[in-house]
Parts: structure tokens; sequence; C-alpha cells
């Protein structure tokens, strides 16, 4: 059975005037530089916990840049977005139910009990 695609989203939506090197906080690029928070390391845990709890969950970096339209033609059934997103993503007509805004300290600390959590109705409600 293949495994069920959750999509890591660390930039915003594009739009007019913004820049190429804004990621989480705005740091993007230089996030990875400094050694702050990465989006690698979030989705590192998160794929460990999957692995762990033998969900048939894959979580991978987003690559079109926030396009809401080719991340729907992707058939991905789970987003879970970086800090600071919250306002900045356009969601477009994705079902706002399956879009996990995370917090800085969950972010910062790898906590992955909210995308579990998630999971796990979707698989409840997927049963029913």
């Amino acid at each position: 059975m293949e495994k069920q695609k959750i999509y890591f989203i660390y930039m915003p939506s594009p739009m007019l005037g913004r820049s190429v090197m804004q990621g989480v906080g705005g740091l993007g690029l230089f996030s990875n530089i400094f050694g702050i928070y990465t989006e690698d390391d979030y989705i590192s845990a998160l794929n460990s916990e999957l692995e762990r709890r033998k969900l048939n969950w894959t979580v991978q970096m987003d690559d079109t840049e926030s396009d809401i339209e080719k991340i729907m033609e992707q058939k991905i059934k789970l987003l879970v977005c970086a800090p600071g997103l919250k306002y900045q993503f356009y969601k477009g007509g994705f079902n706002k139910e399956y879009i996990i805004y995370l917090s800085m300290m969950e972010f910062a600390n790898k906590i992955v009990d909210p995308v579990i959590n998630r999971i796990r109705i979707l698989e409840n409600e997927e049963k029913t």
C-alpha cells in the first residue's frame, strides 16, 4: 500500500515582493548558515516518529514553492506549516482541517504530537 503524503510548507505563498530568502521566520537560507532551527530537523524527527509508530505516512519538504494548485494535483493528504505562515500561506480550496500550523515552540523542539494526533483523526475518519 502506498504511503500517505505529508508536505512540510516552509515558505510563504508566492506573492508580489516576496524575497527568495524568506522562509521560517523570514530567515530562509540564512537559518542553515547560523544553525537556527531547520526544516530538515523537524522533517527528520517527524519521519522517525512515523516509522517508530509504523504509520503508513511520509513527510517531505514542499517542492512547489507553496503553490496550492500544484500541491492539490499531487493528492497530498496533510500539510504542516512552519511557524509564521498562518496568514502567509494561501490555502485556496485545500480543506483547512488538513492543515497544521506549528508554533515556534513545537517547531524548535521538534514536537510532532500535533501531526501524529491529526493522522490518528484522519485514519479514524477513513475507517467510518
